[in-house]
């Protein structure tokens, strides 16, 4: 925690504090005393620290103003997105389990621009896929190709078989 984050913290506590002893007592001397003390413990918590910030200085534009909000925006964006793709990556799986071809592992590479996937590359791993319904002779390369660039209406290039 930032020191003065710190410090503003102990502030806090110590008047909340006072404020909860101020209305258990009744009002007595003994109340006035008590009042009184954590009066000066206050007034002592907010004055002992500043001398160390004048000495060591203190850049008040460092600690209170986030400086790095673009670079959070950037970071959500960027997570937003990579679960944009995860879940294209997996309803291309199920469309081709649907298709009959179960096992087949899908890796999407692309970006999103103006709220669309742009798929730059996709990589498929067939070696553990199952071609279960579908009957008769076929490639099984071509046709995992031939179906995912049907669903994504790609062009055939851009999917890579491994």
């Amino acid at each position: 925690m930032h020191p003065i984050v710190g410090w503003v913290i102990g502030i806090l506590a110590i008047v909340i504090l006072g404020v909860v002893v101020d209305l258990l007592l009744a009002e007595n001397k003994m109340g006035k005393f008590v009042k009184s003390v954590f009066a000066t413990v206050t007034i002592l918590v907010i004055i002992l620290p500043l001398p160390s910030l004048m000495r060591n200085g203190c850049n008040f534009d460092e600690n209170f103003i986030i400086q790095n909000e673009f670079e959070l925006d950037r970071n959500f964006l960027e997570f937003a997105n990579r679960i944009r793709i995860n879940a294209l990556e997996r309803g291309v799986e199920a469309q081709l389990r649907e298709d009959g071809v179960t096992g087949a592992r899908v890796s999407i590479e692309g970006r999103v621009e103006n709220h669309d996937v742009v798929v730059d590359r996709i990589l498929i791993d067939i070696a553990n896929a199952n071609f279960e319904t579908i009957a008769g002779q076929f490639n099984p390369r071509d046709l995992v190709q031939r179906l995912i660039a049907g669903y994504l209406n790609i062009d055939r290039a851009r999917i890579v078989i491994v």
